[in-house]
């Protein structure tokens, strides 16, 4: 995304390496306009980007006027879309670009079977992982904390939800990461073999399921039904895709992220330690404070009207940054601090409305055993490298995480 309005004398490329290190103090000067302001989306082309939170949450829960595909404005798709090869289609169709009827049929069919209750039938589960992942690290030296528990746990998870079995985990592993290695505006086109080769596992798999149902997320997508109604084929690989990184990328982010803030900040990291209840409040802050998505899906506007201080006509797109929401002096008070204490923290990390992330509170239950195994196992865990030769991924996806996140145990 490059973020460029002559007015404000800003012309940066978000997701370059530069500004994606550190992005608030370009969000400051972009929420302190006072007004919207213009961006260029890959392949979407020009925005506005909505960076207030009283702005962003009106863009996220407003689903008359703000929808989340062209064709929920026009009634046709996009111009790229039909570029796109069909492969790639099928997996960009989703709960997250569907609106209105459609979006409430798919997220009421999933929503019978990915529920609260399933995930906390997996906490036990959780822990046995979190502590496998860190029975295999050294009491004392250096390692790096995503490859050694932020990558595998949540990945390990999803591929049981999904009912994936132990004989395919390799070669379901080896797809994900290539497909989490390469998050660019032409990775769909880069990565076809790829989604192809996913493609084909998934339909193994539904298959499978259809015969064999089995005690997992997948034979009960399979099953359901919501007044006569089925999840297409399409649409079963669709959502399967769509839970996949729903439960897996916001994760691995928030456990990167989070200690990472925590280590920058160790008064509050020992606020932790001395006080373990304050893990689940220290998971909504760190989700606030270093947010896994840094903008929203793009927006369509429906009808004219007038936002932020600017009046909209029918069809512009709108992206809303939730990065920028989230560090809003006039919700936060000191908000570019780290307070595990915070409260309230209405913070808008997982989104608002209708299309807030299906799988927030799995990544919260990971998130919050994740860091509270951490602070028991390595008590006197350190950054081991200084905060300016860390590498965070880059992607145009709104997704922003770490390549590595080297520590020191002790």
């Amino acid at each position: 995304m490059r973020i460029r309005d002559r007015a404000l004398g800003i012309d940066v490329r978000l997701t370059l390496a530069a500004a994606w290190a550190d992005p608030y103090p370009l969000y400051a000067r972009v929420r302190d306009a006072g007004t919207l302001v213009r961006c260029r989306v890959p392949l979407v082309g020009g925005a506005w980007l909505v960076a207030r939170h009283e702005d962003v949450s009106v863009v996220l829960r407003d689903a008359k006027r703000f929808k989340s595909s062209h064709r929920g404005v026009t009634g046709r798709p996009e111009w790229f879309e039909y570029l796109m090869p069909k492969l790639v289609r099928t997996f960009a169709k989703s709960m997250v670009t569907s609106d209105d009827g459609d979006h409430r049929r798919l997220r009421g069919l999933v929503a019978k079977v990915f529920t609260p209750a399933r995930v906390e039938q997996l906490e036990a589960r959780i822990e046995g992982i979190v502590a496998e992942q860190l029975d295999g690290i050294e009491p004392t030296g250096t390692f790096d904390l995503m490859a050694a528990l932020a990558l595998p746990l949540p990945l390990r998870i999803i591929s049981e939800l999904l009912g994936v079995e132990a004989r395919e985990r390799d070669e379901f592993h080896r797809l994900i990461g290539v497909l989490m290695a390469d998050q660019g505006s032409l990775a769909l086109l880069r990565q076809l073999p790829t989604y192809r080769a996913l493609h084909r596992f998934f339909a193994r798999l539904l298959e499978r399921k259809r015969v064999h149902p089995g005690d997992d997320l997948t034979s009960d997508l399979v099953a359901v039904e919501q007044e006569g109604d089925r999840l297409s084929a399409d649409e079963l690989v669709s959502m399967v895709l769509l839970l996949l990184f729903a439960g897996h990328e916001t994760t691995v982010n928030l456990i990167g992220n989070g200690m990472l803030a925590l280590l920058e900040h160790p008064e509050q990291l020992q606020r932790l330690r001395e006080q373990p209840s304050l893990v689940p409040s220290a998971v909504e802050e760190v989700l606030r404070f270093d947010s896994p998505a840094q903008f929203a899906a793009t927006r369509y506007v429906a009808e004219r009207c007038e936002l932020g201080g600017r009046v909209l006509e029918r069809g512009e797109r709108l992206v809303p940054l939730l990065g920028a929401a989230n560090r809003d002096g006039q919700v936060f008070d000191e908000p570019d601090a780290l307070d595990v204490e915070r409260d309230p923290n209405r913070h808008v990390a997982f989104g608002a409305g209708p299309h807030f992330c299906i799988g927030a509170h799995l990544s919260r239950v990971e998130g919050r055993i994740a860091f509270t195994r951490l602070l028991e196992r390595f008590p006197r865990l350190e950054l081991a490298v200084e905060r300016g030769a860390l590498r965070w991924r880059s992607n145009d996806s709104g997704l922003r995480g770490l390549a590595a996140l080297p520590v020191r145990a002790g």
